[in-house]
């Protein structure tokens, strides 16, 4: 029997989501539970989910002083 070990702490979820909604407007959010959370909460129906890049952290730059 095989067993497998996470060896990465850092969340796997590492897109943004954009809800979209049938009056035009939209809302982001940081994770898909988020995103479905809004979908069946919102007053406004969703009209879609768009999946979207997820952002690469801005790394300090280095230099000389």
């Amino acid at each position: 029997m095989k067993s497998f070990e996470d060896t990465d702490p850092r969340p796997y979820d590492r897109h943004r989501y954009r809800v979209q909604f049938r009056d035009g407007s939209f809302k982001d959010t940081g994770s898909y539970a988020e995103a479905t959370d809004l979908w069946y909460s919102s007053r406004i129906k969703p009209r879609v989910i768009e999946v979207l890049p997820a952002t690469k952290p801005s790394r300090p730059r280095g230099g000389y002083g």
